[in-house]
């Protein structure tokens, strides 16, 4: 099953830095974080999650819902094996938008 696409329609794995949007500062500089996907997480109510990383030396992250959809603030810019531009690339599923 695949839980979640970057903006460009590929699949999120485990190990990607993905660059997410977080502001638009003066003269309109667009402002980005890095995040790492660390794995999924199934909750109590059975619902997959997929988690990610601050990229900080703690053991915090927060929770995306594995449902398929592309989020359309994240870009995958790095994986493990250095392969993640020959990922097939899906069309946009839906989603929200986060911080645009």
């Amino acid at each position: 099953m695949i839980c979640v696409r970057d903006k460009n329609g590929r699949q999120i794995e485990r190990g990607d830095v993905l660059k997410v949007f977080h502001f638009v500062g003066q003269r309109k500089k667009r402002h980005y974080m890095y995040k790492q996907a660390i794995g999924t997480k199934t909750l109590g109510s059975g619902s997959e999650y997929m988690m990610f990383s601050h990229l900080e030396l703690k053991d915090d992250y927060y929770l995306e819902r594995c449902d398929g959809r592309s989020l359309p603030d994240y870009e995958i810019v790095q994986s493990v094996d250095a392969k993640f531009e020959d990922r097939p690339r899906v069309g946009a599923v839906g989603g929200t938008s986060h911080g645009s």
